[in-house]
């Protein structure tokens, strides 16, 4: 699905916390051209998920992976790529762990402080959805992660009946993050904060899995 590898210009920012070094991704930008429907991620089916406008512009990365590491606060940000009178394109994706959040790595092995893993974030082209890997992280309980998703470049057309009306607009005020753990097919309502004003959808993770905004 994410075919082609291109080096864009600043696509993320990684801050990592501690002596407040910056550090870029380990791995370069994954990016990728608009797909159409028949290409999105098939375990989003049987959830109606929210879904990229097709004049959205392309996001600036559809990968990223980095350096976690306990004992650290790192940020990871993916905007869309700019339009027309834009510097830096509208916002899609932070993902946020704090500094003491960060408490177990792959399959749930516990970090001691100063222990790293790496991250990858992947995003679905068509839907609003992101798989993060490796399976088994955990953040704790007193300070998760956070997770926020941009929808202002969503399709209005929510439910997808071809019209645009009062049905779409109560859709959008039902927006959440939903998580789907590996191996199952079923998806689970995540408590999250929908900010139309913004617009945006934020929740805090305790755990990797795939998540999307559906309603």
């Amino acid at each position: 699905m994410l075919a082609r590898r291109v080096c864009l210009p600043i696509a993320i920012a990684l801050v990592l916390g501690g002596c407040g070094d910056a550090a870029a991704p380990v791995e370069q930008l994954d990016s990728s051209p608009h797909v159409s429907a028949d290409n999105a991620w098939s375990s989003s089916a049987g959830l109606p998920t929210l879904r990229q406008s097709p004049a959205a512009p392309p996001l600036q990365a559809y990968q990223v992976s980095f350096v976690a590491a306990n004992g650290k606060e790192s940020k990871v940000t993916v905007n869309y790529q700019p339009v027309a009178g834009q510097k830096v394109g509208d916002p899609f994706l932070s993902f946020y762990i704090p500094k003491t959040g960060l408490v177990a790595g792959a399959g749930g092995v516990p970090l001691s402080k100063g222990d790293s893993l790496v991250i990858t974030i992947t995003i679905d082209p068509v839907n609003f959805a992101v798989d993060f890997q490796p399976s088994g992280v955990l953040f704790s309980s007193f300070a998760p992660a956070t997770l926020t998703l941009w929808y202002e470049n969503a399709n209005p057309d929510l439910n997808g009946d071809g019209v645009v009306d009062s049905t779409d607009q109560a859709l959008r005020q039902q927006l959440t993050l939903y998580y789907q753990l590996a191996g199952t097919n079923t998806w689970t309502k995540q408590a999250s904060k929908n900010d139309p004003t913004m617009p945006s959808v934020t929740s805090a993770l305790y755990h990797f899995s795939e998540y999307a905004v559906s309603w």
